[in-house]
């Protein structure tokens, strides 16, 4: 079965990826690439899991499956279906092609040359300030600082040359390095240039040939980072954060002469393997802890809804505490994991019903990116570049609801208020010089 299950996912993996890689000349494939992750790191990846479990003696195999592949599959299968019904359209009615919105965006900062450097300047400003606000305004600062790679997508769209949109890349890479090997987390080195290739192939449509090059550095590059990392910090906990440059160079000549290490691919597998974690789910609940029937569901609704400044102790974002009720597992402190929407799902209300809250939810995703995609083409086009400020986290398999729904929420309105400003002030800045000339 071990083998079957993994041809399986790896040719739905690949139908999955082709297809999107086919319509990414004309729409932005963000829901392709929802499908992907949840193939890859739900499917595919506890599938190698398995496999590795029947050719390996036990003592070798890092993180074993807690329960069997029967088990597992057959309640993943119809949660792996509602996430694919969920990204699919329903209706017949055609929407508004993106072509039509990426030519009203270039003429929009053809008007506004100077708006993705003003983008640019706030968001650094802002990585430096986020630090020093009070805890009320901490997620303002931290949407804030996103406006970075907002304004890295603003220039890439605008009619600036390739010789300063590249220069301005790379500096804005240097400085995202820097800072991540100070916080020794690197997450956003990935997922956003990740996001900038997806809207870039809408505006220049490369070849399949180099988009499938692009996307197998891509995994390569990020199994080494989720491997590596977690290296990396361990050694800037003992060595002392203010040398974090010696100790990534000590790093990386030690992983540079031994970089076949069996042990150190499984980690990699390990940390692409969700599907352990929603294991876990599956084993605990019923077994030990009771099905929740819906209360980290209404818990999480009414946390994305109440500012904190009238909740002070409501539910922290990250999933300490609902790992530990629904797996049984205590995490060390310096260890985040979590057990994601389908986990979720499973933990609230059963097999039964799991695929559906799924689905609900996947199908808020859909709505909420094609209602901001109807706002940017009727009031502000500009919008459009905005939604992987929204969407980043919201991507990933890992997160509970309180942390999706959470920010979900509190950057839609972020993002909305921000470009409403924009909206508003780059009008007057238009009549303004209008009537000077």
């Amino acid at each position: 079965m071990p083998l079957f299950t993994v041809f399986f996912f790896l040719a739905l993996l690949l139908a999955i990826v082709y297809t999107g890689i086919h319509l990414s000349p004309r729409r932005l494939s963000i829901f392709f690439l929802y499908n992907a992750l949840a193939v890859l790191t739900l499917g595919l990846a506890p599938s190698l899991a398995y496999l590795l479990q029947t050719t390996l003696p036990a003592e070798k195999v890092l993180q074993p499956m807690p329960i069997p592949a029967a088990w597992y599959f057959s309640y993943l299968l119809p949660v792996l279906l509602a996430i694919g019904l969920g990204t699919i359209r329903w209706s017949r009615k055609k929407h508004p092609a993106d072509q039509e919105l990426i030519h009203t965006i270039a003429r929009y900062l053809q008007q506004q040359p100077y708006l993705p450097f003003l983008l640019l300047t706030y968001g650094g400003v802002m990585y430096f300030c986020t630090p020093f606000l009070p805890t009320t305004l901490r997620q303002v600062g931290v949407f804030s600082s996103l406006v970075l790679w907002v304004g890295l997508l603003h220039l890439f769209f605008s009619g600036w040359s390739w010789r300063i949109k590249v220069g301005v890349l790379l500096f804005v890479f240097i400085f995202m390095v820097v800072k991540a090997l100070q916080s020794t987390f690197f997450g956003d080195l990935f997922v956003w240039p990740l996001w900038m290739m997806l809207y870039l192939q809408t505006q220049h449509r490369w070849t399949k040939k180099t988009l499938l090059i692009i996307g197998g550095v891509a995994v390569l590059f990020l199994a080494l980072v989720l491997v590596w990392k977690y290296d990396y910090r361990e050694r800037v906990v003992r060595g002392g954060r203010a040398q974090h440059e010696r100790i990534f160079f000590n790093t990386v000549v030690d992983w540079a002469k031994n970089p076949w290490n069996n042990q150190r691919w499984q980690q990699a597998l390990d940390r692409f393997n969700q599907g352990n974690h929603l294991a876990q789910v599956y084993r605990w609940v019923p077994a030990e802890e009771p099905y929740a029937r819906g209360e980290t569901v209404v818990l999480a609704i009414k946390a994305s809804l109440v500012p904190r400044i009238f909740w002070p102790d409501k539910p922290q974002a990250g999933g300490v505490g609902i790992w530990y009720r629904f797996t049984g597992n205590l995490l060390s402190p310096n260890v985040s994991m979590n057990i994601g929407i389908p986990g979720e799902a499973y933990a609230n209300f059963g097999p039964w019903l799991a695929p559906l809250l799924v689905l609900i939810w996947v199908r808020f995703l859909y709505w909420l990116y094609h209602g901001l995609r109807q706002l940017a083409f009727r009031h502000y086009p500009l919008l459009w570049l905005w939604i992987p400020l929204i969407f980043y986290p919201l991507m990933d398999q890992e997160h509970d609801l309180v942390t999706m729904l959470n920010h979900a929420v509190k950057g839609t309105a972020f993002t909305l208020v921000f470009c409403w400003c924009l909206y508003k002030t780059s009008r007057y800045l238009s009549t303004h010089s209008s009537a000077n000339q």
